[in-house]
């Protein structure tokens, strides 16, 4: 979803002088934009689109710092021009027409790409322009170019942004009811992120000119080149005002490096059962998950959906669209599974028009509105819900339910909380809210002696969700954690799990990844059979299940073979998996079993021939942070495993 933010920022990818700061960067950047630049400004512009095109394939080989400073540099300098097309007055087609022209310019997109993104996007950001006198071109480059591992890049610099949730006592013992509970096993079948693509075609076009391929109509990407550069010369500190300078000058040097790798066209075609390239789902081989579940796991009596039931395709996106694959994927769970199967789903960020965008409820303007989606969801997902929490939908987007004595389901909207959710910008306090709701129904659980299973569509910790957010449900599941009996997301695609520790150091809880019924990008499909204890409701075992894509595209007149991966008991060798044995078996990867380490590794991507066989040492202990870290860049249990994990 860069790509979206890009094509709405090229803007600012030009300047006046050999060596350009922001504010001369944004002066130009308006005047390209306005048709008042002058040839030089034409030259010049052309100069920084080399520059950034250079360095965009230079980072990939070297430190990224350079790259960084060049992209925020340019989004703030070009959502400055942005805000001032706005605010004196221009039309939404005459920003869509600049911002196209120069978004082709960069190669990002197609021209038809570039403008589609545009006409879904620029509306929201000139109405939240318009109406909020708080936004600010910082706001928007510190959230879309958040990083994972780097507080202080792209500062956001926004007071909205910060605040808390209150969090009630804990309540008297004897004020807590004993609900009766229903004494036999409870299997749950977790499936997430199916990404369907109604025009997926067999044998089409794999490595497109496209960001996502695998599509009907689409043609092959032409021959690409990597240049060596130090991309820090890029850069001059401007001692006046500590900030980043573009310098001009590099451009001269570009056209005398010498090309050392030339990105060669994979010209195979796209597979049968999907592609391990930048491919959605093809609906067959959705089909074929569901009536897999079915047939080969009957006692599964609920199934949770984390979510992302639409494609990548972002810049075609339409409301008949998104209504008819989010109908689809709900009917046929309908169709295959057995009457009394309950289907529990949650919102992904890729259900809304356009894609990510999740307006508060107080928004209701054409276009601008997300109560189209929730009041669609809440009629099609009718069968399983009942009224209350097809009112909360309806409102929200998020439900609490009991599904059956003692256990409760609370699917949460994480995509408030969203980094590529605009709207953030126009109320940061929209996500608390939802917060607050999760406490006071956690709250309504725990006097009534319930457990319950979260549903969320992101997982905690990761760069997607805002700092505010994910230390918030941190104290959440913290305050929580006797109510709470387990978790499950989606949105990664690969298949990991978090653990949350308490102020004293003791892991609490698990988020546990679903995976995804996609190959995007790199992965096999698969999904996940859980059983649970029938008191606690506690995970007992989880086991996933997938298909090698190789192996299936070899014979597609044939059903995949989905086979047993793991299940975790059995494989990590643990007595439960509860937060304290899953917390040992994070320890013993990086110190005395590596042999688990590289085990988690091929599992993380499903063993994907794409992914795991590419998998370093580096790329394992990367993985494996991932598991400790549920608020975003607090790294600290992260930086003792890695140096464990050396250490040996």
């Amino acid at each position: 979803m860069k790509v979206v933010f890009a094509a709405l920022l090229i803007l600012g990818s030009s300047v006046a002088t050999r060596l350009i700061s922001s504010d001369e960067l944004h002066k130009l950047f308006l005047r390209v934009a306005k048709n008042e630049g002058s040839q030089e400004d034409a030259r010049t512009l052309q100069d920084v689109f080399k520059i950034y095109r250079s360095a965009t394939n230079a980072v990939q080989r070297q430190n990224p710092r350079g790259r960084e400073s060049l992209t925020c540099l340019i989004c703030r300098s070009g959502m400055a021009a942005f805000f001032d097309m706005i605010r004196e007055g221009a039309t939404d087609d005459t920003i869509i027409d600049a911002t196209e022209a120069m978004c082709t310019s960069l190669d990002i997109l197609r021209p038809e790409s570039c403008r589609g993104i545009l006409e879904l996007n620029v509306p929201i950001f000139t109405h939240i322009i318009k109406t909020i006198p708080e936004a600010s071109p910082r706001t928007f480059c510190a959230l879309v170019l958040q990083k994972s591992d780097d507080p202080d890049y792209c500062v956001i610099q926004d007071p909205r942004f910060e605040w808390t949730v209150n969090l009630p006592e804990r309540p008297n013992p004897a004020d807590i009811k004993v609900p009766n509970s229903k004494p036999t096993p409870l299997t749950i079948a977790l499936i997430t992120d199916a990404h369907l693509d109604p025009l997926y075609e067999p044998n089409g076009v794999a490595d497109c000119n496209e960001p996502t391929c695998c599509r009907k109509g689409q043609i092959s990407r032409p021959l690409t080149s990597s240049l060596d550069y130090d991309v820090e010369e890029y850069f001059t500190e401007d001692i006046t005002n500590g900030d980043n300078s573009l310098n001009l000058d590099i451009v001269e040097e570009i056209k005398y490096r010498k090309i050392i790798t030339r990105r060669a066209r994979d010209t195979s075609p796209a597979g049968f059962w999907g592609d391990y390239r930048n491919c959605d789902t093809p609906v067959w081989a959705y089909d074929d998950v569901i009536k897999r579940i079915s047939s080969d796991h009957q006692n599964a009596e609920v199934v949770y959906y984390m979510g992302d039931s639409i494609d990548h395709h972002v810049w075609e996106t339409t409301y008949d669209l998104i209504n008819e694959v989010n109908g689809y994927v709900v009917d046929s769970m309908r169709q295959q599974f057995k009457k009394g199967v309950q289907i529990i789903p949650t919102i992904g960020n890729h259900e809304s028009q356009p894609t990510n965008q999740f307006a508060p409820i107080t928004v209701k303007g054409d276009k601008l509105n997300t109560t189209w989606l929730y009041e669609s969801l809440a009629t099609k997902w009718d069968f399983y819900l009942t009224e209350e929490a097809k009112a909360s939908i309806r409102k929200m987007g998020a439900f609490s339910m009991l599904i059956r004595p003692g256990l409760r389901v609370i699917s949460i909207n994480t995509n408030v909380a969203y980094k590529y959710n605009w709207w953030l910008v126009y109320d940061p306090l929209d996500s608390k809210q939802h917060l607050d709701w999760l406490v006071d129904e956690l709250s309504k659980a725990e006097l009534a002696g319930e457990r319950v299973h979260i549903l969320a569509h992101m997982p905690p910790g990761i760069a997607d969700l805002t700092h505010s957010w994910t230390r918030e449900y941190n104290r959440i599941v913290n305050r929580f954690s006797a109510t709470i009996a387990a978790e499950f997301n989606g949105h990664t695609h690969s298949d990991e799990f978090k653990i949350f520790y308490n102020d004293a150091g003791a892991p609490v809880s698990v988020a546990w990844g679903a995976g995804s019924a996609t190959s995007y990008t790199h992965y096999n499909l698969n999904y996940k059979i859980a059983s649970f204890d029938p008191h606690t409701f506690e995970p007992l075992n989880i086991a996933n299940y997938i298909y090698n894509l190789t192996e299936a595209n070899l014979s597609p007149q044939r059903r995949p073979r989905w086979f047993k991966l793991y299940d975790v008991k059995k494989t990590f060798g643990l007595s439960d998996i509860s937060a304290r044995s899953m917390d040992e078996l994070v320890k013993g990867m990086v110190t005395h079993k590596p042999f688990l380490l590289a085990m988690y590794s091929a599992f993380f991507s499903k063993q994907s021939d794409n992914r795991w066989p590419y998998c370093d040492d580096d790329c394992k202990i990367d993985q494996v942070c991932k598991t400790v870290v549920t608020v975003l860049w607090e790294r600290e249990r992260c930086n003792v495993l890695r140096r464990l994990f050396f250490s040996q």
